[in-house]
C-alpha cells in the first residue's frame, strides 16, 4: 500500500529536523550555541560559529536548508524502497550510488558509511562497520513506515553498522516509530520503545523518560552529546518526552549540541507524527518538493 499523508508528513519531519540542525551540527559547546546571535534553526553553516569552541566543522560549502549526511542516508533508504519492499541489494546499490566514487552526495561521509562502502565493494555480509553510532538509525523511519519486518530492520542496520550495540538500540527506536505511526501517543510510543529494549538499554531509556521535565541541555551534557547510541538515543527520548511542539523539540535538540543532526532523524519523525509539521519550516528545506515526491514512489 502507498504511504498515507500522515506517514509522509512524519518522514518529511525527519528531513526538516535534519536541515534545521545543519548549521550547528557537531558544535559541542552548548553555551556557545545559547549565546549566538540570530536564529539557530536553518542557520547557514559558518566556521566562525565554531571558532575557539569544542566541535568539528564538516559542512563547509553547505547552505541553509540542505540535508546533512544523515538526511542523505535516510534518502538512500527511501530510494531503495521505491518498489515498496526492502531488498538488501537495492539498498547497497543506492548506498554506493550516493556515497561511493562519483556519487550524488557531496559532503561529509561518516565512519559507518565509509565502512559500509568498503564492505559492499568487498561483497562482505554484513557489510557494515563495527560501529555503534547513529547511522544505524538513519534508515529506519521509511523502512518502518512501509511495514519492514524485524528481520529486515536487523539486516538494514547491519548494512552500515555490524555491531551488537547498534542492533540493540535499533530495537527500541523501531518499536517507538511503529507505535507512533500506528497512532499511539508520543508517551505511549516512547514507552513501547523502552518495553522492547534489552535490559541495559531499557534502563537508560526509562530513566530518560523519568527525567523528561529536566533541562535537556544539562541532561545531554551529563549523559553525552556524542554520536554513540547509548548517548544519542536516550537524549532523543528525553527531548521528545518533554516536547510541546515540533519546533520546541527541534530547537531543544539544536541547543543540546553535539550530534544534533544525528538525533534529528528519529526526533523529527516522532515529533512530526505527534505535533504536526510547521509549514514555514517545511518550506525551508531545499528541494523539498523533490524529497516529498520520492515518497510517492513507495
Amino acid at each position: 500500500m502507498p504511504l498515507t499523508d500522515f506517514q509522509k508528513t512524519a518522514l518529511f519531519g525527519a528531513y526538516v529536523a535534519d536541515a534545521a540542525c545543519l548549521g550547528l551540527h557537531w558544535l559541542y559547546d552548548a553555551e556557545r550555541i545559547s549565546n549566538l546571535d540570530g536564529a539557530l534553526a536553518f542557520r547557514r553553516p559558518d566556521p566562525a560559529d565554531f571558532a575557539d569552541a569544542k566541535g568539528v566543522f564538516v559542512h563547509d560549502g553547505k547552505s541553509a536548508g540542505e540535508l546533512s549526511q544523515y538526511g542523505a542516508q535516510m534518502q538512500v533508504m527511501v530510494r531503495a524502497l521505491k518498489g515498496g519492499t526492502y531488498d538488501r541489494d537495492a539498498y547497497q546499490r543506492e548506498t554506493m550510488a550516493a556515497f561511493g566514487p562519483g556519487g550524488w552526495w557531496q559532503g561529509y561521509i561518516d565512519k559507518a558509511t565509509r565502512g559500509a562502502l568498503d564492505g559492499i565493494a568487498a561483497n562482505r555480509h554484513p557489510s557494515g562497520a563495527d560501529d555503534d553510532q547513529i547511522p544505524a538509525l538513519s534508515k529506519l523511519p521509511p523502512l518502518v513506515a512501509i511495514g519492514g519486518t524485524d528481520a529486515e530492520i536487523d539486516d538494514a542496520v547491519s548494512v552500515t553498522n555490524a555491531n551488537a550495540t547498534a542492533a540493540a538500540y535499533a530495537n527500541p527506536a523501531t518499536a517507538a516509530l511503529r507505535a507512533v505511526f500506528d497512532g499511539k501517543t508520543l508517551t505511549q510510543a516512547l514507552e513501547a520503545g523502552v518495553a522492547s529494549a534489552e535490559p541495559e538499554a531499557a534502563a537508560v531509556l526509562a530513566s530518560a523518560l523519568e527525567r523528561a521535565q529536566e533541562d535537556s541541555i544539562a541532561y545531554a551534557g551529563e549523559l553525552g552529546r556524542a554520536c554513540p547510541l547509548p548517548q544519542s538515543l536516550p537524549v532523543a527520548f528525553q527531548i521528545l518526552a518533554g516536547s510541546t511542539s515540533f519546533k520546541d523539540a527541534i530547537d531543544t535538540n539544536i541547543r543540546a549540541a553535539g550530534d544534533n543532526c544525528g538525533r534529528s532523524i528519529f526526533i523529527g519523525a516522532m515529533a512530526a507524527a505527534t505535533h504536526g509539521l510547521p509549514l514555514d519550516w517545511a518550506l525551508a528545506v531545499q528541494d523539498g518538493n523533490r524529497l516529498w515526491q520520492e515518497f510517492e514512489a513507495l
